[in-house]
């Protein structure tokens, strides 16, 4: 009778290493496609609608750090300026004008104020 067939111990291979860097391998690769979809995303979005546009009515003037998140903030809406005060929570409206789209210089604007007195 021969002799029953003992489990051998087979020798350590390469099979764990070689998967485990496989997997890796996979992970990088997904992580590179997902930046340069959103490398294109940032790029091109905005041509296909992708992304949230502002106003084209709308434009920032300008703006002040007073503090850590604290501004004074200066916007154009249609034909109204607007000084706004920005904090962490919230934006208050410290003044409006008109703007006339005319005078570009600000002395004769502020020389126009003073002699209206406003």
């Amino acid at each position: 009778m021969p002799d029953p067939v003992e489990p051998s111990v087979a020798a350590p291979t390469w099979d764990f290493g070689f998967a485990a860097l496989k997997m890796v391998g996979g992970l990088f690769l997904v992580l590179a496609l997902l930046f340069v979809v959103l490398h294109l995303l940032k790029r091109y979005g905005h041509k296909a609608g992708l992304t949230r546009q502002l106003p084209a009515d709308l434009k920032l003037v300008g703006q002040m750090a007073l503090g850590p998140r604290k501004s004074v903030v200066v916007v154009r809406y249609l034909n109204k300026d607007m000084v706004l005060g920005v904090t962490d929570t919230s934006i208050t409206l410290l003044t409006e004008t008109h703007h006339d789209h005319q005078q570009a210089d600000f002395s004769k604007h502020l020389e126009q104020s003073r002699t209206t007195g406003g």
